[in-house]
């Protein structure tokens, strides 16, 4: 989890690297009074080629350095992403968010086009990248579930409900990356047969009190939390409720915008974290 929210807004960012060296970013964004942060992380990692970039859903906190990604030299090989059915859903909410526009969201996918880097919107069950371990094991990327705002279990949702879904894994250990899903969807595939158990939860929309229902967390009963959020955000009355409830039920917490950069290691016996800035 790259910490590209420092300051006072969110933003997601984080950096996956498998055992054969393949890379994947899930978004790839900076705060907007943070700019820059997600491509200095990058250099100063010495990145040079990404093979998958997942962009989650349409927000400029979870897209909005894709363009100066490719333009830095940094090599990516594909980019997998879920544009709305329907404009209308992200015209409707750049009304009262700069986060959703329609217009960006095409010029980037033109900008694709134009430097020739292939993209596409998986399907669930896809599994995006596989890696053979040991004994007969995978590291995987697969995707659980998106659905595209129209043609949803609920009906028309926001765009942050259009969120790619995905599952990491590295033989039985898992992490689950939920975008910035919301509390109608998520109620929704807490009473699922979606099998979204994970050790590790990326939890989804920074934390915020309407990211989903208690049973959500129940289903997925992780072990541990990461939460790209900034200080004041993760501290405020809009995270309370996720964040008693991660506390109440002892499940360590990481923030970004408190811990920095925070580095998970997975392997088929466990996982250790490394914050940078422990609590």
């Amino acid at each position: 989890m790259i910490n590209v929210a420092p300051g006072q807004v969110q933003a997601d960012c984080h950096l996956i690297e498998f055992p054969d060296g393949s890379k994947v970013l899930i978004d790839i964004a900076d705060a907007a009074d943070a700019p820059g942060t997600a491509l200095a992380f990058l250099q100063s990692h010495k990145i040079k080629h990404v093979n998958l970039v997942v962009i989650s859903h349409f927000h400029k906190d979870h897209y909005g350095r894709l363009k100066d990604l490719i333009n830095s030299g940094i090599k990516v090989d594909r980019v997998a992403c879920n544009l709305p059915a329907s404009r209308k859903q992200m015209d409707f909410e750049h009304q009262s968010t700069l986060l959703a526009d329609w217009d960006d969201a095409i010029s980037v996918l033109r900008f694709l086009r134009e430097k020739q880097i292939p993209y596409f919107t998986p399907r669930a069950g896809d599994r995006l990248i596989e890696v053979p371990l040991a004994h007969g094991l995978v590291a995987a990327l697969d995707v659980v579930c998106l659905y595209d705002g129209i043609h949803t279990p609920i009906g028309e949702t926001s765009v942050n409900d259009t969120s790619i879904i995905v599952r990491l894994s590295h033989g039985p250990t898992r992490a689950l990356f939920t975008g910035d899903l919301m509390s109608p969807l998520a109620t929704w595939l807490a009473n699922s047969n979606f099998d979204l158990a994970a050790d590790l939860l990326k939890v989804q929309h920074h934390g915020a009190y309407w990211s989903g229902p208690d049973k959500f967390f129940v289903r997925v009963n992780p072990k541990a939390a990461l939460v790209p959020a900034p200080k004041a955000l993760w501290v405020s009355l809009l995270d309370k409720r996720i964040r008693d409830y991660l506390s109440e039920h002892h499940i360590p917490t990481y923030v970004s915008g408190i811990n920095g950069n925070v580095t998970v290691i997975m392997t088929a016996h466990g996982f250790t974290i490394q914050a940078e800035h422990p609590k």
